[in-house]
């Protein structure tokens, strides 16, 4: 492991890094699957296949986890805007933050970092989530699977939410809780905390090679220190 990271950026993830999200997306699917007369899954099945959006746990949850979303399939679309229609009312029914979120969020935005949520969830879902629990006013830039053409593990979203939020890329740290999160981090040259709590499909994120592995949220702030601030210039 390495020492503090100097940074002027978070980046996190929002299921399974900063919110309890599984019981409503475990719902969702089982609502769906009971529509279509297909056994319904268990809980801690739906833990290990968040993170790769809707469409993706979708497919996973009917036909296994090592499926691929179908293209150019008229029943599975459906199924993805019935899905979808079903979660909209349903985004926080059981959602919670992970202990320690709202409070360490507040004190690293009083320390004077800047932080964005970069998620694979549809962005309006991501807003609307992090309103409803009080969150929102702490992230000015919220990007989500359908905010670009790319989703992690792609760069992209990750080097996007720095530029909306004026941040040089090299002052940016990831903070996740899985392999997709680890490997956009990496795929951006960004620095990656991940969290043990996770959806991270039971493995030791450890494993990974991250530069931090935090156990508890409020460990945080003791792997970061605010560097001087660089902004982002027009030439």
């Amino acid at each position: 492991m390495n020492g503090a990271i100097s940074c002027r950026a978070l980046l996190f993830d929002l299921d399974g890094t900063l919110v309890d999200s599984a019981q409503d997306l475990w719902r969702t699917l089982n609502h769906l699957l009971a529509a279509k007369g297909l056994e319904r899954v268990p809980l801690e099945r739906v833990r290990h296949l968040v993170g790769h959006g809707a469409r993706a746990l979708l497919a996973r949850g009917v036909h296994g986890e090592k499926a691929v979303p179908p293209s150019h399939d008229p029943e599975f679309e459906t199924d993805v805007q019935q899905f979808l229609a079903y979660y909209q009312d349903h985004l926080t029914d059981h959602t919670r933050p992970f202990p320690g979120v709202p409070e360490t969020l507040r004190a690293l935005a009083g320390q004077g970092f800047s932080m964005a949520v970069v998620t694979n969830k549809i962005e309006s879902f991501s807003r609307t989530i992090l309103e409803q629990l009080g969150l929102a006013e702490l992230f000015p830039v919220v990007v989500g699977g359908d905010t670009l053409p790319w989703r992690k593990p792609d760069p992209q979203p990750l080097l996007h939410a720095l530029e909306q939020l004026g941040v040089p890329p090299g002052e940016g740290v990831m903070i996740g809780d899985s392999e997709t999160d680890f490997q956009a981090a990496r795929n951006a040259r960004l620095p990656v905390i991940l969290c043990s709590w996770g959806y991270n499909r039971g493995e030791d994120v450890g494993a990974l090679h991250p530069d931090h592995v935090v156990d508890r949220f409020g460990q945080l702030p003791g792997f970061l220190y605010l560097s001087r601030e660089t902004r982002i210039t027009s030439s």
